[in-house]
């Protein structure tokens, strides 16, 4: 079987200059900041103006944030070869480092690039991306807000009997599964809690313990879900399996289907602002 190559890239870990960058995005390093470059990003001419371009950084963006999460890294860098390129890295998100042709994004915020890159500007309702996990949010009246993840098998050293890693996690935080989307919803433990970074901005932050964390960036276009989030003090989270459409929006259908097969856990979750 004989194929044709249309797009590559290559990820390489970097030490990053802090010239150019504010003191926020290097994050406490005075010196070379820890992080990866996406090198030689290239798409077969013939599939420029398709949109491709965009799912193949995408692809690039999933794989960096994958690498982050086993070795660490703080910025991702890409260097634009023509004005072209410069746009387009621009226009998925990425920040221009100084006057030069070099772009970046921070890898605790690397899903808004994400979305960015795979659903252009935000619509009406929110369909944001971030690796390993995929985020909904409804509007008025109940403003919910829905993780999707795939169960993940794990056996304990003393069953042989295999179990879900994701809603093992979740029953440790205090999410019980509901039977009904009306049911009325536990009280997560302290170790999680939703922060309000911006009206366009929250994450969802859980530390399981002192060495085990992960934060959850979601981007969102609706202020008015960070206003009643702020102003409710808890945030109703659901987490799911399959209950997202192809849209990106939440599926009342897919999520009845996903409660009926008892596959979803449901908790309220305090709300603090950064």
């Amino acid at each position: 079987m004989s194929g044709i190559v249309v797009g590559y890239y290559a990820i390489v870990p970097t030490n990053v200059a802090p010239e150019g960058l504010t003191r926020k995005v290097r994050g406490g390093y005075s010196g070379p900041i820890p992080g990866y470059l996406i090198a030689r990003l290239a798409l077969s001419r013939d599939l420029h103006g398709g949109g491709y371009g965009a799912d193949l950084l995408l692809d690039a963006l999933e794989a960096v944030a994958a690498a982050a999460n086993l070795a660490g890294g703080r910025l991702v860098v890409v260097d634009a070869i023509d004005e072209k390129a410069f746009g387009f890295y621009e226009r998925c998100g990425l920040t221009p480092i100084g006057d030069s042709e070099r772009l970046f994004t921070r890898i605790d915020e690397i899903s808004e690039s994400l979305a960015l890159a795979q659903y252009g500007l935000p619509p009406a309702d929110t369909k944001a991306a971030a690796a390993g996990f995929r985020w909904a949010t409804s509007g008025t009246p109940d403003y919910l807000m829905l993780l999707q993840i795939e169960p993940v098998a794990h056996t304990s050293r003393s069953s042989s009997r295999p179990k879900d890693a994701v809603a093992d996690m979740f029953g440790a935080l205090g999410f019980r599964s509901i039977a009904e989307e009306s049911d009325a919803l536990a009280s997560a433990s302290p170790d999680i809690h939703c922060r309000i970074d911006s009206p366009h901005h929250a994450t969802i932050v859980i530390r399981l313990d002192e060495r085990a964390a992960v934060d959850v960036p979601i981007p969102h276009d609706r202020p008015d879900l960070s206003a009643r989030l702020s102003d409710d003090r808890v945030a109703r989270i659901y987490a799911t399996t399959d209950s997202i459409g192809q849209d990106g929006l939440i599926d009342r259908d897919m999520l009845a289907r996903d409660i009926a097969a008892g596959s979803v856990m449901a908790a309220t979750v305090a709300v603090v602002r950064s």
